[in-house]
């Protein structure tokens, strides 16, 4: 994460890939009140969803970030239903303006970073770090 950012940013996180994501998004609402955010994470279910009380007290003071949960296996309060999308992205957060930061599982950063650079997005703000089970870290 630059030390002034300024762009937009878009936090996006699968499953445990979200511990370095909320790490962002605190330092964001210390730090950096005039860069809106875009806190994305998606996780198989709310009994699956760590550090939501962090994010949400993260978000609220910050005062400018939005937060969105999609759980794969179920809904929440407040949360989306499914997996997230390029097109739900494109549609509801500055993707073309912003700087991107990922970090998930192996195949979350796939989709992801692929569909980023296809959607035009210059590799120079797509950010993303690999987070998740070893074995995955060890698979091609």
């Amino acid at each position: 994460l630059s030390d002034a950012p300024e762009r937009p940013l878009v936090l996006l996180s699968g499953g445990v890939g979200q511990t370095p994501i909320v790490s962002m998004l605190e330092v964001v609402a210390d730090r950096h009140r005039h860069v809106p955010v875009f806190y994305v994470h998606g996780t198989n279910s709310p009994a699956h969803h760590a550090l939501e009380v962090q994010v949400h007290d993260a978000a609220a003071r910050h005062g400018n970030a939005l937060v969105e949960t999609f759980y794969e296996g179920g809904t929440g309060d407040g949360a989306n239903r499914g997996l997230i999308t390029l097109d739900w992205l494109q549609a509801n957060t500055p993707l073309a303006e912003a700087d991107i930061y990922l970090c998930g599982p192996r195949p979350f950063l796939r989709h992801f970073v692929t569909g980023l650079r296809d959607a035009g997005i210059p590799a120079d703000r797509i950010h993303f770090e690999f987070f998740g089970p070893a074995d995955e870290q060890l698979a091609a």
